[in-house]
């Protein structure tokens, strides 16, 4: 057996463990036996020794052989290549500081949006079996999707065989007064019929739900409340037998406390049972939402079939009462964040964009690198190096700065998540389930590990020679770059202001789009206003209307009289607030014509104090009383559209199935339209009735300062505490509802603008190492250019050059993929087409100046080269 087979037979018997000492201790020893029979052979000491090196052959690939051998394999030459990199970074930190931040800022973005579209769009609903529970709709004849009329609920109820319940709430944020907890507040409160939490599958954490029998008609008035409420406004209280909230005149027993985190609806706090309140009779009237839980082993194909038969049968068994011709079944996952499914894929696809560029910024850098240590690994490489096991030393080296990049990533995603679940909460579904947690945190390491891989197999696919030869005499000429490796490098460039393109392109199509809709004359002005929200409890009979109508007629007096007030009023909806009702009017006097209209009711100085001009007839005026003949305002766009050639005013319309008062209108004035839906959607027909004459619980307003809005709030709330201490309100401007009603986009705009913005940063600084890198290499050439008489100018030329035809071709392919990837954005944009010439022209020009800008730095340290040192350099 020769020297070599025998330690390769005893290094398979060493156990794991072994020091490498003793490693050591046995090749010298092998060693000095071969010596020792080369020198009995007749050989000299000196020779026999050189012998004995030679035939048992490379000393560091026998360790490393020898180690695998040990069981440690990969494992342990990839742990020896760590703590080489991690030595060869410290040598670097210049390099190693743009590196880690570079890709941090990749890692760290992509972290933080996979956490927003984990917590919304990947992760199950925290219920039981959640693929079961589904949302119904029902839709009209022309194929809109509408909320559920109850006695058409209660039909689908008792009819439908494939679900183990079916529940219905209200879903429509009622803002209620409660008191009875440490302070008199504003909560939202959800009616839910007897099996909601039963769909749900959640109990109470604390206490119980509903029982039968308070869930029916003339059941006792009991509450649920959530676990934030129960600690804000109930202190935590554990015994729940004496604590009764008030809520529109009745005292609630509060029987449960739900689990943290359980919000459904989202913002629901409290939760009363429906059937306490009176049945609502009308098959057109759509006012509640309904939840059901699919029976073990129904298929949504399935009982969407069973609940279309259902819908046909209830259509022709009341023709004429009902105008829903089908029902859809909505996964309720599918339904809760459809709404914001396209916007967060983009926004993902977007932050991979900025993470691939840099990607393609830290490969840049460690390919300058490899090119920087040429001498060391083609001497490695003549030494016995193979190419793969060079591969391992800079995946090795690449996996340093990845986690390096990766621990200060993820405090700079927990930072990302706050900031933008903080921009978007109110329109973000399930923005409570959000955060950086395990999966986040793993997602963050599988790009580290994915990434160093990437980054260390190209480095090590052109930053490695494979003739050894051609490696050592490159490694000896610095002024000789590798084609290969310059051309790589300036791809990754190209790539990199191509990806760029991309990003500001949709940045720019969205500020633009921004812009137009700033610019959108909502109707009303919106300057020097402020809006204060109040509930009172709903009128139950006529006594009670007109005590409400007097409270808030009283309330409009004394905020008219406040110093520096120009005008005060009242609406039960504020524009762009995503409140309100719509539905169907009858026209003129035999109500032969029907319409479709938003209806809102109003004081007489609403108009005013919001700026809502008027076109024709006349306002509210005081002598429009409860007893006098019901008035009513229309908009510009639904008198356009019913009398378009005809004098509106004097003509009746009857809106009974809003309010149940079938008392007719009769038109007095045509006012300006306003954008209730949003600055996007166009102005909606709408119908003002005057609040006295047919007063409701909720009312918001709207008073008009001659100065700052906000100074009035005090004086404000002094008036309603004067008329009802425990009265609690809420105030807003209204340039903050208007400023609320843009957060989807402003979301969208703020988060591509800065994944943009750092694109181009990482970018630029791409494009100026690979000129300044360039610099350095020619530094003799160019100081021959010089010598022989080369001006400044044209040196700075020169390298510009270079530079700009990277960005040029960068700029063309960014071009043609921003026309391609434009159609994704086209939904999101407003008054601007996805191809808009303006926008791409103006980031062409942005993208090529900061190019440029970044290549005249090193051209100008060129132009300053002297010939005479560069002729002497290496």
């Amino acid at each position: 057996m020769s020297l070599w087979d025998e330690l390769r037979y005893r290094a398979r018997r060493l156990r794991p463990g072994r020091t490498e000492a003793e490693l050591d201790e046995e090749i010298r020893t092998h060693l000095e036996l071969e010596t020792e029979e080369k020198i009995a052979a007749g050989l000299p000491p000196d020779e026999a020794r050189r012998a004995a090196r030679r035939r048992f052959g490379n000393v560091a690939l026998t360790k490393e052989d020898t180690r695998a051998m040990w069981g440690l394999g990969i494992v342990g030459i990839l742990w020896s290549d760590l703590k080489h990199g991690a030595r060869v970074l410290r040598r670097r930190p210049g390099f190693a500081a743009t590196a880690v931040l570079s890709l941090a800022l990749g890692i760290g973005a992509s972290t933080a949006m996979f956490s927003v579209v984990d917590g919304v769009l990947l992760r199950s609903l925290p219920y039981p079996d959640p693929d079961r529970i589904v949302e119904l709709r029902e839709v009209s004849d022309r194929g809109t999707l509408m909320a559920v009329a109850e006695p058409n609920f209660l039909d689908v109820r008792a009819r439908a065989r494939g679900f183990d319940g079916l529940a219905e709430h209200n879903g429509n944020y009622i803002v209620s007064t409660v008191t009875g907890g440490i302070e008199p507040v504003r909560a939202v409160t959800e009616f839910v019929s007897s099996d909601f939490f039963r769909v749900l599958g959640v109990t109470p954490a604390l206490g119980r739900s509903f029982l039968p029998e308070e869930s029916r008609a003339g059941g006792a008035f009991v509450a649920v409340v959530g676990y934030g409420f129960w600690q804000r406004s109930l202190g935590g209280r554990t015994d729940l037998s004496t604590v009764t909230l008030t809520i529109e005149d009745h005292a609630y027993a509060v029987v449960g406390v739900m689990p943290p985190g359980f919000a459904y609806p989202a913002r629901a706090e409290i939760w009363l049972p429906r059937e306490v309140l009176p049945a609502d009779g009308s098959r057109t009237a759509h006012n509640w939402s309904v939840i059901g839980r699919l029976r073990a082993g129904v298929t949504l194909e399935r009982a969407r079939a069973d609940a279309t038969t259902i819908a046909r049968q209830l259509a022709r068994e009341h023709a004429g009462d009902d105008d829903a011709v089908d029902v859809a079944l909505v996964p309720l996952a599918d339904y809760l964040v459809g709404g914001v499914r396209h916007t967060l894929l983009v926004l993902l696809g977007s932050v991979g964009l900025l993470l691939l560029i840099a990607c393609a910024n830290v490969a840049n850098l460690m390919l300058a690198q490899a090119t920087a240590r040429g001498r060391e690994l083609a001497l490695r490489a003549a030494l016995g190096a193979t190419r793969a096991r060079l591969a391992v030393q800079f995946v090795a080296e690449g996996l340093v700065i990845a986690l390096m990049a990766a621990a200060l990533g993820v405090p700079l995603s927990v930072a990302g998540v706050d900031l933008l679940v903080g921009l978007h909460r109110e329109n973000l579904p399930r923005a409570g389930e959000i955060g950086v947690d395990a999966r986040a945190l793993g997602f963050a390491l599988a790009v580290a590990v994915v990434v160093s891989v990437g980054l260390g197999l190209v480095t090590a696919l052109r930053g490695v020679r494979r003739n050894v030869h051609a490696g050592l005499v490159e490694a000896g000429r610095s002024d000789i770059p590798s084609a290969a490796r310059s051309r790589l490098r300036r791809v990754l460039v190209v790539a990199q202001v191509a990806l760029t393109f991309v990003l500001l392109a949709g940045a720019g199509l969205l500020a633009r789009s921004f812009a137009r809709l700033l610019a959108v004359d909502p109707g009303f002005r919106p300057e020097t206003a402020v809006a204060m929200d109040v509930s009172l409890s709903a009128p139950a009979d006529e006594a009670g209307q007109r005590r409400v109508a007097r409270f808030y007629q009283e309330l409009i007096d004394r905020l008219s009289a406040i110093p520096g007030v120009s005008a005060a009023g009242a609406v039960t909806a504020m524009p762009l607030t995503d409140s309100g009702g719509n539905g169907t009017f009858l026209v003129d006097e035999d109500f032969a014509k029907q319409g479709d209209a938003d209806y809102r009711l109003a004081s007489d100085g609403y108009f005013a104090a919001m700026g809502i001009p008027l076109l024709r007839g006349r306002r509210f005026a005081a002598g429009d009383t409860r007893d006098s003949p019901h008035v009513a305002l229309i908009s510009q766009s639904l008198a356009s559209r019913y009398w378009p050639d005809q004098d509106p005013i004097g003509r009746t319309l009857q809106f009974g199935n809003m309010d149940d008062d079938l008392h007719p209108f009769h038109i007095i004035g045509i006012v300006g339209d306003v954008r209730d839906r949003g600055l996007d959607a166009q102005a909606r027909p709408t119908v003002y009735a005057l609040f006295r004459q047919r007063p409701q619980r909720d009312l918001s307003f709207v008073v008009r300062a001659e100065r700052d809005p906000a100074a009035l709030v005090p004086a404000m709330r002094a008036d309603l505490q004067a008329l009802d201490p425990a009265l609690p309100a809420q105030f807003r401007t209204l340039e903050q509802i208007v400023s609320s009603s843009l957060d989807s986009r402003r979301f969208s705009l703020l988060l591509l603008a800065t994944f943009a913005s750092v694109a181009l940063l990482l970018a630029i600084t791409g494009i100026y190492g690979v000129i300044a890198y360039s610099v350095a290499r020619r530094t003799r050439e160019i100081g021959v250019r010089v010598a022989l008489g080369a001006r400044p100018r044209a040196v700075v030329a020169m390298v510009v050059a270079q530079g700009a035809a990277m960005a040029l071709v960068g700029v063309a392919i960014g071009l043609a993929a921003a026309l391609a990837l434009a159609r994704l954005l086209a939904g999101a944009l407003y008054g601007v087409r996805a191809t808009d010439p303006v926008t791409f022209a103006l980031v062409a020009v942005a993208v090529i100046g900061a190019t440029l800008g970044a290549c005249y730095v090193p051209a100008r340290r060129a132009a300053r080269v002297d010939p005479m040192v560069a002729l002497r350099a290496e």
